[in-house]
């Protein structure tokens, strides 16, 4: 029986803490009389864009393709770009990207590569993410953090200028592990 998975674009909840914290970590414009005039009252300067692509190959090239169902072991690529809609430098930007629900982070995709990782969204770090823990004998060991346990992504690109866009991508692998039985689509 093969399970096939919706995977939806990103969850209510998801969605809006990334994009709520990309927005508040964007240090205000440095306004001038033109850019003040320029911007609607309740246009946001940061543009972000989010695009998911199940990563499939046709010929022995990679094809990227609609992901509306994913199965489990299939990759997903996701594009996070961010646009300054603003006539002024956008300055100190942090981008994030979360890790979809029910994947797993495929560390080598990251794109730049200089990105930190979280597995709780306030503390980044390069990865591999590295824990302490301590054993039945009191001594406390360094551990790796596995893959399937990262929950975000972050990049520290600095000032983005007026009219200027960048993007920020990565891979995952749609897990089959038996949480995903609340995303069944089909038999």
């Amino acid at each position: 029986m093969q399970r096939q998975i919706e995977i939806w674009l990103l969850t209510t909840m998801l969605l809006s803490g990334a994009l709520a914290h990309a927005q508040q970590s964007v240090a205000p414009v440095k306004a001038s009389a033109q850019s003040a005039t320029t911007l609607p009252a309740n246009s946001e300067p940061l543009e972000i864009k989010l695009v998911r692509s199940k990563v499939v190959l046709v010929d022995g090239r990679e094809v990227l393709q609609d992901a509306t169902l994913a199965k489990p072991g299939e990759i997903l690529e996701e594009v996070a770009t961010y646009t300054n809609k603003s006539r002024t430098i956008l300055k100190r930007v942090e981008a994030t990207l979360p890790v979809p629900a029910n994947t797993v982070l495929l560390i080598e995709s990251i794109r730049p590569g200089n990105a930190k990782a979280s597995i709780d969204g306030r503390r980044f770090s390069v990865p591999p993410l590295k824990r302490k823990v301590k054993q039945a004998n009191g001594v406390e060991i360094e551990q790796t953090i596995a893959a399937d346990e990262y929950r975000y992504l972050r990049w520290y690109p600095g000032d983005l200028a007026a009219g200027k866009s960048l993007a920020f991508s990565a891979r995952f692998k749609v897990s089959d592990d038996n949480g995903l039985a609340a995303f069944q689509t089909g038999k």
